[in-house]
């Protein structure tokens, strides 16, 4: 028992240690979303340029090639930048979380927004070219396919963000505390716990898996999302019963502290 009571009074620098990293994780998935939302607003900026310049070769008859490709160049390196920001922050995430994943359908799609780009940045030289040269309708129709390149780098951006979004729900982990009470709601101080995923059977104790104290107190550090028992059982000559309660971890459950608390009710003589 008195190892048990010394773990309890070690456990709170263990579960910072251990939440920290995760959130370190989920911070930076946070950031790769807003790098890809980025990409979409500097996509906004280049399609607002594209219809100016439309608007200038169509009605005003006097466009500004210069002001257009300035825009379209800097979108582009910000773009570049953006994706290459979502795949720094996804690289982070994954040396930091405590669950393993692949970092390569994202990868692959911020290749895709950059690939684009290349097409981007052809194209706005040819209408600049045409423009120069005094060919407005050639300068017109490059416009087409050009907003198809953008359209295009929206459409993995999104994907991106769908995908760093089944990411966050995977990461999501939880922090569970235990307490044995009786029938009367009186805190039993007994025996051990442990928590069976219903889905996957896998079973969990308090505590670092890798630590020597694995098994002992009363609090399970980043259990992953699911639906667990969570059960007691009564240390050797014990005068207590045994205590199981079913629960499917969610947001709602966590408290100001950041743990869900649970408490199985067991007899005691």
């Amino acid at each position: 028992m008195k190892k048990i009571i010394f773990y309890a009074l070690t456990l709170s620098v263990f579960v910072f240690g251990q939440a920290f990293a995760q959130t370190v994780a989920e911070q930076n998935l946070t950031l790769a979303v807003q790098s890809a939302e980025n990409v979409k607003q500097d996509i906004a900026t280049a399609r607002v340029a594209i219809n100016q310049l439309v608007k200038q070769l169509k009605v005003i008859g006097n466009p500004n090639a210069v002001y257009f490709a300035n825009v379209m160049t800097e979108t582009n390196d910000s773009k570049e930048a953006n994706a290459n920001d979502v795949d720094s922050y996804v690289a982070t995430a994954q040396s930091n979380s405590s669950i393993a994943f692949s970092t390569a359908p994202i990868n692959v799609l911020t290749v895709k927004i950059l690939q684009q780009n290349d097409v981007i940045y052809s194209l706005t030289n040819q209408i600049v070219a045409a423009i120069t040269s005094g060919n407005n309708t050639l300068a017109l129709n490059l416009v087409s396919p050009l907003r198809s390149a953008l359209t295009k780098q929206v459409n993995f951006s999104n994907s991106i963000i769908t995908n760093i979004q089944q990411l966050q729900v995977l990461l999501k982990t939880y922090n569970v505390c235990l307490k044995l009470v009786d029938s009367q709601g009186n805190q039993a101080i007994d025996g051990g716990f442990g928590a069976q995923n219903t889905v996957t059977g896998e079973i969990f104790y308090p505590g670092d898996p890798n630590a020597q104290d694995y098994g002992y107190g009363n609090c399970f550090v980043n259990l992953p999302v699911g639906t667990y028992e969570f059960f007691s059982y009564p240390s050797q000559g014990s005068l207590c019963g045994t205590g199981s309660l079913t629960v499917t971890l969610s947001n709602s459950l966590v408290n100001s502290n950041g743990i869900v608390e649970i408490n199985l009710v067991t007899w005691c003589e």
